[in-house]
């Protein structure tokens, strides 16, 4: 399902549910998907996909973040959320096997600029790795919503 064309992504209510896999018994995947959003996609004006992904540092033995750390990974998607501002949107955040990634849609590449030279303090000493993809059909949220057709190719970064 598509959205109305007059409809922008930031008038959109989240609508965020939490979604787990533990088919794996040694590893578990925890899934927040914002999930009228991603039956909306794609998106207008919302072209470049942003993944922040970062490193756990003691990770539980199901990959999983201990309490302590998930805290501190809560101050770093507020952050995350504040810098997007007006000119994106967090869409989905991904744990699993010790890393977790925040998957934004921005307006421009421009909106995260700041992140390569200078992360926020919310970081900390965590390891963080900010990819930008252009993907104007959202490909990637809607394969990580199982929502990709199946004459759609997945989003794969160039090699």
């Amino acid at each position: 399902m598509s959205q109305p064309p007059e409809t922008d992504l930031m008038h959109v209510p989240p609508s965020w549910v939490q979604l787990l896999d533990d088919e794996d018994a040694e590893q578990l995947t925890v899934l927040e998907l914002d999930e009228t959003v991603a039956d909306g996609a794609p998106w207008p004006g919302y072209a470049t996909q942003l993944g922040v992904s970062v490193v756990l540092h003691d990770p539980d033995p199901q990959g999983q973040p201990y309490d302590d750390e998930h805290a501190t990974l809560s101050l770093l998607r507020l952050a995350i959320e504040q810098s997007l501002g007006q000119d994106g949107r967090l869409v989905a955040v991904i744990t699993l096997d010790g890393v977790r990634e925040h998957v934004a849609y921005v307006r421009s590449p421009e909106v995260v600029d700041a992140w390569r030279t200078a992360p926020p303090e919310e970081l900390g000493t965590h390891e963080v790795e900010v990819q930008l993809l252009e993907d104007p059909e959202w490909l990637g949220l809607r394969e990580i919503a199982g929502l990709l057709g199946e004459a759609e190719s997945p989003l794969r970064p160039p090699d």
